[in-house]
């Protein structure tokens, strides 16, 4: 909605400064569209600020989920001891302050698991247990990765807004038990539609080796995606299909989410390599995670499992080409000097107005995750050149 916001607005001045320019263009004009050109990158610079703020205070919240887990499982403990004690020796029924205490015993015991029982599950720690292998078989895995083509989904979420009503209880000021009919709004997702951006070739850009893998013990590694546009001819054709998707399914509900998504077959964020069977200890495996997790050890089997672990990290890079990339051109005479292209008013006009339709591009496009940048960047043009290109496949696979 931001991004929209931004790009109505800038297109609705170059709309104006179309309208009224004189023929041929003058030196107003150019300033104008200067003028316009430098306001909206400052503007999509502050956009991406804020985003990138929002941004961090996620990533503060998913912490804070992990530290309210473990200050709810430290809690847990001493409550669930007094409510032994508090049961075996009957010491509610002396008063009534140890009673309040009683009850509150038997609800944190309920309620405390609530938290770090969902966080224990979802943690990455759980990830690293699941997806650990022997060093040979983790560096096969990688290896497939690195063979396996990736695949682009342009994907459109259409949906709209309803009006529900549901019955809410209440305690009135006198004590009384209420009830009241209040309204909300609830999403409704009418279709979720997928396209896939048909590239020609493709090849694997990723570092050859895993490094800072531990001789002895467990090597926790952090996987990371990428996936580039090999040259420009790419990253236009990209725009362009994007671009149509989106008129062509933009109207299809009061709302249309966009997004690009990238994926590889067998990617996985985390994994974790041990080097020989003798250096893993017994005790780390899925069945005694659970088991930890299921008995409300899970913080503790969590805290040993880190501290007997590296940690490493690995980026897997693809770079992608709708076409095959053509022989540079064969060097002219050595001693002749190409005469810069004449400059105009014409030509600067046109080289701005093709920046600032870039930007607006990119803001009603939907690329950004993050940070209003492109997911996908553009590489050297040449970077191609001494690589072997592999045809991309887009035969529908069965799911296994």
């Amino acid at each position: 909605m931001e991004d929209n916001a931004v790009a109505e607005k800038y297109k609705t001045q170059l709309d104006e400064l179309e309208s009224r320019t004189p023929q041929p263009k003058n030196a107003i004009t150019i300033a104008e569209l200067r003028r316009i050109q430098q306001q909206l990158e400052e503007e999509v610079d502050q956009v991406r600020a804020t985003r990138r703020q929002r941004d961090r205070e996620r990533r503060k919240t998913a912490k804070l989920f992990r530290i309210a887990s473990l200050y709810c499982y430290v809690s847990f403990w001493p409550w669930l001891i007094y409510m032994i004690i508090a049961l075996s020796t009957k010491i509610g029924h002396s008063a009534s302050l140890f009673a309040a205490l009683g009850a509150m015993s038997v609800c944190c015991v309920i309620f405390l698991p609530l938290v770090f029982f969902p966080e224990s599950v979802t943690s990455s720690e759980g990830k690293y247990i699941r997806n650990l292998s022997l060093l040979t078989s983790a560096t096969e895995r990688i290896e497939s990765i690195r063979n396996t083509q990736p695949t682009v989904l342009m994907n459109a979420e259409c949906y709209h807004l309803e009006e529900r009503t549901r019955i809410v209880s209440y305690r009135d000021a006198n004590g009384n038990y209420q009830s009241r009919t209040e309204t909300y709004w609830e999403k409704v997702v009418t279709a979720f539609i997928v396209e896939p951006f048909l590239f020609t070739h493709w090849y694997d850009s990723s570092q050859s080796t895993l490094t800072d893998v531990r001789k002895v013990g467990i090597t926790k590694i952090k996987m990371e995606l990428s996936v580039q546009f090999g040259d420009q001819t790419t990253e236009q054709n990209f725009q362009e299909k994007y671009q149509g998707f989106q008129n062509e399914n933009r109207h299809r509900d009061v709302y249309v989410n966009f997004f690009v998504s990238k994926t590889v077959d067998g990617f996985e964020k985390r994994l974790a390599a041990y080097t020989d069977i003798g250096n893993k200890p017994g005790w780390v495996r899925p069945v005694w995670f659970w088991l930890a997790t299921f008995f409300c050890l899970g913080w503790p089997y969590r805290i040993m499992f880190n501290r007997i672990c590296g940690k490493t990290g690995y980026s897997v890079e693809k770079v992608i080409l709708t076409v095959n990339p053509s022989t540079p051109a064969a060097p002219t005479d050595p001693n002749h000097t190409p005469e810069p292209p004449a400059e105009n008013a014409e030509n600067t006009m046109d080289n701005m107005k093709k920046n600032i339709e870039v930007i607006l591009y990119r803001l009603t496009a939907g690329l950004s995750a993050n940070d209003g940048d492109i997911p996908m960047t553009c590489p050297a043009t040449d970077q191609y050149m001494n690589v072997t290109l592999m045809e991309a496949d887009h035969t529908p696979r069965r799911a296994n």
